[in-house]
């Protein structure tokens, strides 16, 4: 069975990160500068949250929320989960777009602590972000900061409770394969296992959990930028107990709202095609030309216009032509 490789960021070259992505789509990363106890104390916060009474957690639903932060449910099938959305806290979006709703404060649980705890992790996670960026930047030639801009990154962090499986028969989806539209994302999980990658060649790989690591996989805003020089990692999660809920915490690094997207110029790689699967949901289309967007504009499409999955979308307007 393959193994994702683990890096220390304390160490790691520019090339340990490039062979890593590339080769796996995805690696473990440990951070000396948040340590484990940092990350078990995030983890039990967040399985506080989910053992608080529904009508608690039902208090802060995403609905009452005009930036769509919050709680939610989904049980469906494709989703076997509980979860609630947090994101940089700031004031309103200021300027008269659209998306800028999606900036905005967040909902809180009463417990003060709780939440200093949970931002002071956030901005701490998004550091370790930011070195990878950089990293990647530096293995493909460009300046460190090839992936800022004038405009602060966009934070989106869950915390994930994938319920226990109900029927070890018929086991459920904590959620179906897709690809993050993110630069990367960093995902903290507890012991449960369950999270699985696909790597370039199309086998599925567990990832298998290390306290004190955090998963980071390739986002497609990244694979847009670099002209396929990372691809985006399809990965799934299916909690295998039918005892215990599994927690994970994927914190998602974007460009700022405003900021534009556009190809660097760096070489063009050839993709290689994966294994085909029933279906990975996805926003953007790597056969399109690469046209420069505002990344706000495609987020508010995924947010507010719940047009998220680019295949999905084409298969409900053939399926609504075929109807007329």
């Amino acid at each position: 069975m393959r193994t994702l490789p683990a890096l220390d960021l304390a160490s790691a070259s520019p090339q340990d990160v490039r062979a890593a992505l590339q080769g796996f789509g995805a690696m473990l990363v440990r951070d000396p500068g948040v340590p484990a106890s940092r990350c078990l104390e995030a983890i039990a916060d967040a399985e506080a949250f989910f053992a608080r009474p529904q009508l608690e957690k039902d208090a802060l639903a995403i609905a009452h929320s005009p930036h769509f932060r919050g709680y939610s449910q989904m049980h469906n099938e494709r989703d076997w989960r509980e979860q609630i959305h947090f994101g940089r806290e700031v004031a309103g979006g200021a300027g008269g777009e659209q998306f800028g709703c999606l900036e905005g404060p967040n909902l809180w649980p009463g417990d003060v602590a709780w939440r200093e705890r949970m931002l002071a992790y956030l901005a701490a996670v998004e550091g370790l972000g930011q070195r990878v960026l950089s990293l990647i930047a530096e293995s493909l030639g460009l300046p460190a900061q090839a992936f800022a801009s004038e405009h602060e990154p966009y934070l989106l962090m869950k915390l994930i409770c994938y319920h226990a499986q109900p029927d070890a028969q018929r086991p459920r989806q904590g959620v179906a394969a897709h690809l993050d539209f993110s630069w990367v994302t960093l995902t903290l999980q507890d012991g449960t296992g369950g999270l699985e990658v696909q790597d370039p060649d199309g086998t599925w790989i567990p990832v298998v959990p290390v306290p004190g690591t955090w998963l980071v996989n390739v986002g497609e805003l990244l694979q847009f930028a670099t002209r396929g020089a990372f691809v985006a990692t399809p990965h799934r999660v299916e909690n295998p107990s039918t005892q215990r809920s599994r927690i994970s915490m994927p914190m998602f690094l974007n460009p700022g709202l405003r900021a534009v997207v556009a190809p660097l110029e760096v070489p063009e790689v050839a993709l290689r095609a994966a294994e085909p699967l029933p279906h990975v949901h996805h926003v953007l289309d790597p056969a399109a030309p690469r046209t420069p967007f505002v990344f706000g504009e495609a987020e508010w499409r995924r947010k507010g216009q719940n047009v998220w999955c680019r295949q999905c979308c084409l298969t409900t307007s053939r399926a609504a032509r075929l109807r007329e």
